[in-house]
């Protein structure tokens, strides 16, 4: 009790430090997202929900759930074609190996542990691996063997990936997979999918009780027990083992460097683990874990676990939660495994009494256990699942009757316009406006007058805005914006080599957003940050954007003595990687009344584009960019063949003079 209370104060010590520092103090990307990352902890289920908050927002915060997975419809359940290759006889249990398809063609491996006789329906406990050798580890042998020689039917899964599953789960750990995010696709989604199907298959079977199934797992298994028992009311039982915490605790203890991408899910709407528990409320829910484990701390689980009691105390299901840990690192004891199996006697056998037989000592060979022998089936759709599980809007049809006039595409419009607003730049901005802390003059030579202003971000980062103005001019002027590159070694003079040349009376402004200039992280955080921002509902590149939205903000509202007049029209320039930036912050701003790019991406199916969370839900590039409309378009250089579908919706609909090709950046005018 007293480690606890140590831990508590620890805490206490750490969020006050994080939430008192500002842009002044020398705020960091990581210190921000400390900082994002406890408000975000503390306010989940801050308040348990009353029995009809609860009730009426059920149906609401699961769709949300499941559209954070990727699941939001869910595939067709397609058939799954389960199939038993073979069966192992053990005295007073039988193995069953089987697969079955959780979407045509998508292979998921498991084997079934079943007493050998069985007069009546049994509960069944689905066991869902960590990340290991899969169903042939041998805790992962233990454990379903454990509850089929004690009445159990238990079906254990191989994750993706391990196992004789196919599919990947380390993209954005291992492989750069920044196309994830844009896509809304996680493995977790997968998982889940395959765990649901798994419900499934065990409900054609005449030896499972449908009304008394659960779940539990340890590490990977451990998270997707917590999301499936979330996803899925035919769950009853719900014990994740040693993969328990808060994203306060992830944030800060950067331990997304030490989980792949399936531990966590596509932050839309800003959760934590409450959240996910009062969603399996008052259904039974036990959370195991190690006061040792390098990944899930004390004190993270432990506040969890404070607030999804509190909502099942205020749903009267008091004896349906409950916490058990022990002095261990990462994996089981007998400690624990003896609370899991009485948790679920009690839950699904109605039988309370405590457990004292643990797991046996027996190792089965890992070969008799395999389902294909060593043979994975030929063309294994799970080995592409990330590229068809997530479901993405249909795109207008341009030569289609319903999209005949300008008042149909401006509906299309509207609604794609405000899908993006509501997912991938739900947390963009939000209500805190831009903070000017400063603005100086730079002095001037024979290429401009030169200033800079200084102000803190949303999340109190201290950003910089370089602009150059023709000499001797202090009216208002039109101003080209953008956003200064990651490789920009210099900003000094407007942007140093960054800024356009550009002629005559116009200015521009190198907005210094995050990680880049002076908040610049390099290789040491880098990875860890665009890992990271996805826990909060954002990514680096969408701050990136409300980083160049405060600037556009700032630009148009800043006045005082020696700040120069406000643009009188502003223009967003990206050229290459900070394209994408400019096409998103032009969407989202309507004082921007043009967007000019350079060597634009073509898709965000490419790792190497900008990601944003779930934008390819709504529309790749070319068709994001469409949504402008009717707003001038200008490219320089070659339009690539993938955004002559942007040109034709302007030539479509009229205003195909608003859409521009212009040979150098030199040559910019804005329209007239």
């Amino acid at each position: 009790m007293k480690l606890f209370g140590h831990l508590v104060v620890v805490v206490v010590i750490a969020t006050t430090f994080t939430s008192a520092g500002s842009c002044d103090d020398g705020m960091t990307l990581y210190g921000a997202a400390r900082v994002d990352a406890a408000k975000l902890s503390e306010a989940s289920l801050d308040q348990p929900l009353d029995k009809q908050q609860w009730e009426a927002t059920l149906e609401e915060r699961r769709q949300d759930w499941l559209e954070m997975l990727g699941l939001s419809p869910l595939p067709p359940r397609s058939p799954l074609k389960a199939t038993v290759t073979g069966s192992l006889q053990r005295g007073s249990y039988v193995v069953e190996k089987v697969h079955f398809q959780s979407l045509p063609g998508a292979y998921v491996i498991g084997n079934l542990y079943r007493p050998a006789k069985i007069d009546q329906p049994l509960p069944a406990v689905l066991y869902l691996c960590g990340h290991t050798k899969g169903k042939v580890n041998t805790p992962y042998q233990a454990n379903p063997r454990w509850f089929a020689e004690h009445g159990y039917v238990a079906l254990v899964l191989d994750p993706i990936q391990l196992g004789e599953s196919q599919g990947f789960h380390h993209g954005t750990y291992h492989a750069d997979r920044w196309d994830w995010p844009s896509r809304g696709y996680t493995p977790a989604g997968t998982e889940v999918w395959n765990a649901m199907r798994a419900l499934d298959y065990l409900e054609t079977r005449a030896d499972v009780d449908s009304e008394r199934m659960g779940v539990t797992g340890l590490s990977g298994g451990g998270v997707i027990s917590w999301c499936l028992g979330a996803a899925d009311q035919r769950v009853k039982v719900v014990v994740p083992v040693c993969q328990s915490g808060s994203i306060h605790q992830v944030v800060t203890d950067r331990g997304t460097d030490g989980h792949c991408d399936c531990a966590f899910w596509i932050n839309y709407y800003r959760w934590c683990w409450p959240d996910i528990g009062s969603l399996i409320a008052p259904r039974a829910l036990l959370i195991a874990s190690g006061a040792d484990d390098v990944l899930w701390r004390p004190y993270g689980y432990r506040d969890v676990s404070k607030r999804i009691r509190r909502q099942y105390y205020q749903l009267k299901a008091n004896d349906k939660f409950d916490l058990v840990e022990d002095a261990t690192p990462h994996g089981y004891t007998p400690k624990l495994r003896l609370a899991i199996f009485t948790w679920f006697n009690k839950h699904l056998k109605d039988d309370p009494t405590p457990v004292t037989d643990d797991v046996t000592d027996f190792v089965e060979p890992e070969e008799n256990l395999l389902v294909f022998a060593g043979s994975p089936p030929e063309n294994d759709q799970m080995a592409r699942v990330d590229q068809l599980l997530v479901r993405r809007d249909p795109l207008p049809d341009l030569d289609s009757a319903d999209m005949a006039n300008r008042e149909q595409w401006q509906q299309y419009q509207a609604a794609a316009t405000e899908k993006l607003k509501s997912s991938t730049f739900r947390n963009t901005l939000g209500s805190a406006a831009p903070q000017l802390k400063a603005y100086r003059s730079d002095g001037s030579d024979y290429r401009g007058a030169y200033g800079t202003f200084e102000f803190a971000s949303q999340d109190q980062l201290l950003l910089g805005i370089r602009t150059t103005r023709p000499p001797h001019t202090s009216e208002s002027l039109p101003t080209l914006v953008f956003a200064l590159p990651a490789d920009a070694t210099r900003s000094f003079t407007g942007g140093g080599a960054a800024r356009p040349r550009l002629s005559g009376d116009l200015a521009t402004a190198a907005v210094e957003v995050r990680n880049t200039g002076a908040t610049s992280v390099g290789t040491g955080y880098l990875w860890t940050a665009r890992r990271t921002y996805p826990l909060l509902g954002q990514t680096l590149p969408e701050r990136q954007v409300s980083d160049l939205l405060s600037a556009i903000t700032l630009l148009k509202e800043a006045a005082g003595a020696g700040i120069p007049s406000p643009p009188s029209r502003i223009a967003l320039y990206g050229q290459g990687p900070t394209a994408p930036l400019a096409i998103y912050a032009g969407i989202l701003s309507p004082e921007v009344s043009e967007i000019v790019v350079s060597q634009c991406p073509t898709t965000h199916t490419d790792p190497t584009t900008p990601e944003f969370l779930g934008v390819l839900r709504v529309g790749d590039l070319p068709h994001n960019l469409a949504l402008a409309f009717p707003r001038t378009i200008t490219f320089v250089g070659q339009v690539p063949p993938e955004f002559q579908w942007t040109r034709r919706v302007y030539e479509q609909f009229g205003l195909a003079d608003k859409f521009r090709v212009i040979q150098s950046i030199s040559d910019w005018k804005p329209q007239q």
